[in-house]
């Protein structure tokens, strides 16, 4: 299982200009690759949607994160294993906590997003679907589950 232990912080444009912007507090994160696609959905409110992709094509999902939540466990499923999408994970205040490949070739991206101390940062994330090389159209179903 690969954990990398993820730093994020606050992006702000170029020429806001003020010296409190720069001293914005930190988050990390760890990001856990998983190998299967099972879930605790008993203690958990998700999100759930299916879509289609083409290549070079990215889908933007936009998650609305309640406060309280320990952890965030995030799944990408599509139909063909020969086709390759990734997954990319902002943050609410716009960091980005990477982009995750299918490493097992299964068709799957499953991750779970750890804050290293308290809880995920309330707000609205963004996971952005990539079709990196599809052949034609590629269904997927997008899972974000709150835990």
């Amino acid at each position: 299982m690969f954990s990398p232990v993820v730093l994020a912080s606050n992006e702000y444009p170029a020429n806001q200009g003020t010296i409190e912007n720069l001293n914005s507090t930190e988050t990390e994160y760890i990001v856990s690759l998983l190998v299967d696609n099972s879930s605790d959905i008993n203690n958990a409110s998700s999100l759930k949607s299916t879509h289609y992709i083409s290549q070079g094509q990215t889908r933007t999902h936009y998650v609305n994160v309640n406060s309280g939540i320990n952890y965030l466990e995030v799944g990408l499923n599509w139909g063909d294993p020969s086709d390759s999408l990734t997954l990319s994970v902002f943050t609410p205040s716009g960091s980005n906590l990477g982009t995750y490949h299918d490493s097992f070739g299964n068709g799957m991206i499953h991750i779970n997003i750890n804050p290293s101390q308290g809880f995920v940062e309330e707000g609205t994330w963004k996971f952005k679907v990539y079709g990196e090389s599809v052949s034609g159209a590629e269904d997927y179903t997008f899972n974000v589950y709150q835990h």
